[in-house]
């Protein structure tokens, strides 16, 4: 068994996407993942173009979850968790503090999974007011 950080981003109703598209993109927040995260963080095609700035940092994967090193920390948009939950030992939820349009909610509930809040903090994000980063452990 594997363990690995997984970071995710939701709105107020755990939505993730619409449309089969994010729900929003934020600099801050990639920022924030960057200077939290020692060494390499593995995202998704889809999700590369978020880290433009950060491209020595990235490892890009078909499927990042699953191919992340143990240890290793992971950005994730629009994978289900639920078939991941053994590997993910610690999940890092940066939450938008509103509600968008959403098709594509998080198939989890965190705490009913066994996820304890060890750590919350705020920050102002470039393209929002105020974004809350949850961090859990299992």
């Amino acid at each position: 068994m594997k363990k690995i950080t997984a970071a995710i981003t939701v709105d107020d109703k755990m939505g993730i996407a619409f449309n089969k598209r994010r729900q929003s993109r934020d600099k801050n927040l990639i920022e924030d993942l960057c200077k939290k995260t020692d060494g390499t963080i593995y995202v998704s095609s889809y999700s590369a173009p978020l880290f433009d700035e950060h491209k020595d940092r990235i490892c890009i994967l078909d499927d990042p979850i699953s191919s992340c090193p143990d240890g290793g920390t992971c950005f994730i948009e629009m994978t289900h968790l639920s078939e991941h939950l053994d590997d993910i030992s610690e999940l890092i939820v940066y939450h938008w503090n509103r509600h968008y349009p959403s098709d594509k909610k998080l198939d989890i509930s965190i705490t009913e999974r066994g996820y304890k809040m060890i750590a919350k903090y705020e920050f102002v994000g470039s393209s929002h007011d105020k974004i809350t980063k949850g961090i859990y452990k299992k």
